[in-house]
């Protein structure tokens, strides 16, 4: 009696693996059968029958949802849930529920169903993974694809933070057939640098630099990263090995330049800038960033005469650059209103007389005035070549105002 009852045990048990076997199949058959109604769809819309075309996909939805549910069921059933072909019809039914837009209500999670049942079949059966990697390739990369351009999109709205997360995902779904989507990852981590995940971006610049994506942008990036976390030492040292595979790329001298300055370690570069400079000759930015360097007062290499001295070579080659006469001129405007101040603070008492006290101060505003005088062509050449800017304008006006040229002072006004 034991032994009938075994038997029939066995008996229902294979017939209940037969019935979960058939909701595969019927799972296969649904999407199959939708397909060719998706198919008849596309026929429709290419000769402008968008009423009929609408007609199919509504019934193909039909048909996907019983795919969907059928799947579902043998993809929960024990005996045929650690089956490859059943995550294999799993990928190909939400892959389709995803990628065509009339279905994506009935899973808004479907592409991210689709690539979990891809790592399922990968690790479930790796011989059935590879025999059937072309065709789970081509469902990876439709929905890579759809991810990066979701990515774009937010990207050029200013969405910074949807952008990176779905460049994140085109990334994930690439790593699940062994790819790398690195166009993916540059964007991913451009958002993270806007965002001010300087973190999330120097681990992204890092990873693609270690998987061999080493061109010049991918180190601009991770040196600006370092930079902006603090880490200048690692900054520096980034910038030793970009500059050895891309000695003449520009973007690199410049975060070079950005680097040094930030970390007070500009004396260390000026060599180097200034055999840039005399190199590119046709490129005055190389003697503009020396002057700038010399011209700052926190640097321990300041220099006023030597700032205005490349100012002037970065002139000498372009005529019109404004930002250069600009520079210069306020060099020597705030050096005049430094000893104007110093003067105004002198104390009579420290002087024997008055009359010493007076021709200190005299001197010292006389000095002064000679830098103002210094600056004054400085400034006038910048408004000829900027007359719109207000700034410029003032300060051209303070200058006459303070060397009594009032009939062009008054003009300004």
């Amino acid at each position: 009696m034991k032994k009938v009852l075994l038997l029939l045990a066995l008996a229902i048990f294979g017939q209940f693996a037969i019935a979960q076997d058939m909701k595969r199949q019927d799972a296969n058959n649904y999407q199959r059968q939708a397909q060719q109604l998706i198919d008849a769809a596309d026929n429709y819309k290419a000769v402008n029958k968008p009423e009929k075309a609408a007609k199919q996909m509504a019934n193909a939805k039909i048909l996907m949802g019983k795919a969907k549910a059928s799947i579902d069921a043998a993809s929960e059933n024990e005996s045929t849930m650690n089956q490859a072909k059943t995550w294999h019809y799993y990928a190909v039914i939400y892959y389709k529920l995803g990628w065509y837009p009339e279905f994506n209500d009935l899973d808004p999670e479907a592409f991210d169903k689709a690539l979990l049942a891809v790592e399922k079949i990968k690790q479930l059966d790796e011989a059935y993974f590879r025999q059937m990697g072309q065709e789970l390739s081509q469902y990876v990369r439709g929905i890579d694809n759809v991810y990066y351009q979701l990515g774009v999109d937010s990207f050029n709205n200013g969405n910074y933070e949807d952008a990176m997360n779905d460049f994140q995902k085109a990334n994930d779904a690439a790593e699940k057939i062994g790819s790398v989507d690195d166009a993916a990852l540059i964007n991913l981590a451009t958002c993270a640098a806007k965002l001010g995940k300087y973190d999330v971006a120097a681990s992204t610049y890092e990873m693609l630099i270690a998987k061999g994506y080493e061109d010049a942008s991918n180190y601009s990036g991770l040196i600006n990263a370092y930079r902006e976390l603090g880490e200048g030492d690692k900054s520096v040292e980034t910038i030793e090995i970009a500059r050895a595979k891309y000695p003449d790329d520009p973007q690199l001298v410049n975060d070079m330049i950005n680097t040094y300055l930030t970390i007070h370690r500009e004396a260390e570069i000026v060599d180097q800038i200034e055999a840039m400079a005399q190199k590119y000759t046709e490129q005055p930015v190389y003697y503009f960033i020396l002057g700038t360097i010399y011209g700052n007062r926190e640097s321990s290499i300041y220099d006023l005469e030597k700032a205005l001295d490349y100012y002037g070579k970065a002139i000498a080659e372009d005529a019109a650059y404004a930002d250069a006469y600009y520079n210069a001129g306020a060099l020597l405007i705030d050096k005049a209103s430094e000893i104007y101040e110093e003067a105004n603070k002198k104390d009579p008492s420290e002087y024997a007389n008055f009359k010493a006290y007076l021709a200190a101060t005299d001197a010292m505003s006389a000095e002064a005035k000679s830098y103002d005088e210094r600056a004054l062509p400085y400034v006038e050449k910048t408004y000829e070549l900027l007359p719109e800017d207000l700034a410029v304008k003032q300060a051209l006006r303070g200058i006459y105002t303070r060397l009594k040229m009032m009939d062009k002072a008054k003009a300004l006004e």
